[in-house]
């Protein structure tokens, strides 16, 4: 039934969109292994067919077909991972429930590096890092009393600044450039870089927006009505009307899926410029990761609980 109705669904959605959408046609699909557990995410990509993700026993990467399991850093009861770069190191946050702390960590070289502190705060989340390595993310120390912007060089982590952001900004993600993608709250969507803030001009009517990623200068956030790529801090297009946009890569490739008459969903990508093209997929899903090689990440529903992980890539 399920995927017969996904049928049905693709056929309505075709109708609804086909001044422009295309099919499937030039993309293939495989499965990511999955290392078995529950709650299994994938949340990042090195850009070159690796990714990383989590679950309830621990840091989760994949390279190729073979899934690693690096369990929790010591002391720490539950890991999440947040990011990964084209060096393959995993941005992570964990979780000790035993002291109700939260702390940051990188892991790279087999094993968990401990973000420093920042001075005068005790706990901290982290958002993105880039390729040099840079860190972007949140500290305090009582979470009742507000968070503060924080950034932790890639060539010097034992270090991190608290930046001197306007108020009720909170950093979403890093550009290569080191431009900090930021989230005001109930408002719109900043860029801050060199103590510079700088805010995405809206399309006229909309007030707010909400970030999802900065890639190579490309913004994609949400506002009311849909997804929009920023190329500039003042200039954005729409992402095709029925697409629900979830991430983006540099050369402007964006993913997601597209809406039904159903409950159904079409896993889907979309170009600057170009039509919007509908994955290979055998139920409903949606595109989640958009790497910097081309390929895209997601889930597709399964019959039994959990959603398997899938990559498509072109040819």
């Amino acid at each position: 039934m399920k995927r017969t109705s996904l049928v049905l669904a693709a056929t309505v959605a075709a109708g609804l969109l086909s001044a422009g959408t295309a099919s499937a046609t030039g993309w293939t699909m495989s499965y990511l292994r999955p290392p078995g557990g529950d709650a299994i995410r994938v949340v990042a990509t090195d850009g070159a067919g690796s990714y990383a993700g989590h679950f309830d026993g621990g840091l989760l990467t994949w390279s190729g077909w073979r899934v690693r399991n690096h369990g929790v850093p010591a002391g720490y009861t539950t890991v999440e991972a947040v990011d990964e770069n084209a060096s393959k190191a995993v941005l992570a946050n964990g979780y000790a429930i035993s002291t109700n702390t939260r702390r940051s960590f990188v892991f790279e070289n087999g094993g968990f590096q401990l973000l420093e502190k920042a001075p005068g705060y005790s706990q901290s989340v982290v958002t993105g890092m880039n390729d040099r390595g840079d860190i972007v993310g949140s500290v305090y120390n009582d979470p009742r009393f507000g968070s503060w912007a924080a950034f932790w060089p890639g060539g010097d982590r034992a270090h991190p600044v608290v930046l001197d952001s306007p108020p009720l900004l909170s950093p979403v993600d890093i550009d290569r450039d080191g431009t900090i993608l930021m989230q005001e709250q109930f408002g719109s969507t900043w860029l801050w870089k060199d103590g510079v803030a700088r805010e995405l001009v809206l399309p006229e009517g909309i007030r707010e927006s909400r970030a999802l990623a900065i890639r190579d200068g490309k913004v994609l956030a949400d506002v009311e009505g849909g997804a929009r790529v920023w190329t500039a801090y003042d200039t954005s297009v729409p992402v095709p009307d029925g697409m629900t946009a979830t991430a983006l890569n540099g050369s402007g490739l964006v993913t997601g899926c597209l809406r039904t008459m159903g409950t159904e969903t079409i896993p889907a990508a979309w170009s600057l410029g170009g039509p919007v093209e509908t994955l290979p997929a055998p139920s409903s899903g949606c595109g989640a990761i958009a790497g910097a090689n081309g390929e895209i990440m997601g889930t597709l529903q399964d019959d039994e609980y959990h959603d398997k992980l899938v990559v498509w890539r072109r040819g």
